[in-house]
C-alpha cells in the first residue's frame, strides 16, 4: 500500500466509557491477516507504508466453527505475527473471528464465553501502543435471533473486556448488523465500529451512521497486495488516530 495521506473527516473515538468526535486527521493505511496469510515478511510490509495491522488470535471453537472446521481455535500463526509486526514499528491488534452458536438464552451465552476464553488465553495480554482487541461479527450466524446475536455479542464483549482491560472494537458490515437487529447500544456503549464494504467510495455505516459517530476503521478490500504476503490480503484505513483504538498506560 503506497503510504499517501488522504484527509478523512471527523469520525468516533472513545475514552474509557465516553465516546467523542475526534478532530479531523489523516487516514492510516493498514491490513488484517490470519493464518490463511501464511508467512509474512514483515520488514516488506513496514516498508510498503503499512502502519498499523489486525492479526487473528482465534476462530470459533468447536463443532460450531462451521467455515473451515479443521483451521478454528487458536491462530497457530498469531505470536509470530504479532511480535514480527511489532519489531517493524507496526502497531498491531488481535482480532477474534466469531462462530456463534447456542439455543436459548443460557446455551448463547456459554458459547460466547467459550470463545471469548479461547480467545483470550491466545492473546495472553496487551500493552500500551497495541490496539484494541476486536470482534469480527459476520456471517454465518448460526440461526440465532436478533435477541440471540446482540445477547452474544454482548457477552463475547464483556468477558473480552473483563479479561483484557480494553474495550473492544467491533468489526460488521451493514447487513450483519442489520441482522441483528441494527442497535445503536453498542456505539453508545463506546465500542468503536470497523466496518466492512469493498469496492466503493465510501462505506456503509449500519446503526444510523454508529449512533452518529461513524466509522474508526473501514476494511476497504479483501483482495489488495502488498509486498511481503504473497496472495490477497484485507486492505484498511484507520480515521481519527490512534487515540480510542488503542490501548493506554
Amino acid at each position: 500500500m503506497a503510504a499517501a495521506v488522504l484527509a478523512a473527516s471527523a469520525a468516533a473515538q472513545t475514552t474509557g466509557g465516553t465516546t467523542t468526535a475526534p478532530p479531523v486527521t489523516p487516514r492510516l493505511p493498514g491490513i488484517d491477516v490470519s493464518r490463511f496469510q501464511g508467512l509474512i515478511d514483515w520488514q516488506a510490509v513496514a516498508e510498503a507504508g503499512v502502519r498499523f495491522a489486525f492479526v487473528q488470535a482465534s476462530r470459533g471453537s468447536g463443532s460450531d466453527c462451521t467455515t473451515a472446521p479443521e483451521q478454528c481455535g487458536p491462530d497457530a500463526y498469531y505470536s509470530f505475527n504479532y511480535g514480527s509486526a511489532k519489531a517493524e514499528g507496526i502497531r498491531v491488534g488481535p482480532y477474534h473471528r466469531a462462530f456463534v452458536g447456542g439455543r436459548g438464552p443460557r446455551a448463547v451465552k456459554s458459547d460466547a464465553r467459550t470463545e471469548a476464553r479461547q480467545f483470550c488465553a491466545t492473546v495472553g495480554e496487551l500493552v500500551p501502543g497495541d490496539l484494541r482487541p476486536a470482534l469480527d461479527l459476520e456471517s454465518p450466524l448460526g440461526d440465532l435471533n436478533p435477541f440471540e446475536l446482540r445477547l452474544w455479542a454482548k457477552t463475547w464483549l464483556r468477558s473480552v473486556e473483563r479479561r483484557l482491560d480494553a474495550r473492544p472494537i467491533i468489526y460488521t458490515n451493514a447487513s450483519t448488523w442489520a441482522a441483528i437487529g441494527d442497535p445503536t447500544s453498542f456505539a453508545l456503549r463506546g465500542h468503536p465500529l470497523w466496518v466492512a464494504n469493498w469496492g466503493v467510495t465510501a462505506p456503509q455505516v449500519p446503526a444510523e451512521n454508529w449512533a452518529g459517530y461513524s466509522w474508526r476503521l473501514w476494511q476497504y478490500s479483501s483482495s489488495g497486495r502488498i509486498d511481503g504476503i504473497t496472495g490477497r490480503v484485507d486492505r484498511d484505513w484507520l480515521r481519527g488516530g490512534w487515540n480510542g483504538v488503542s490501548i493506554t498506560g
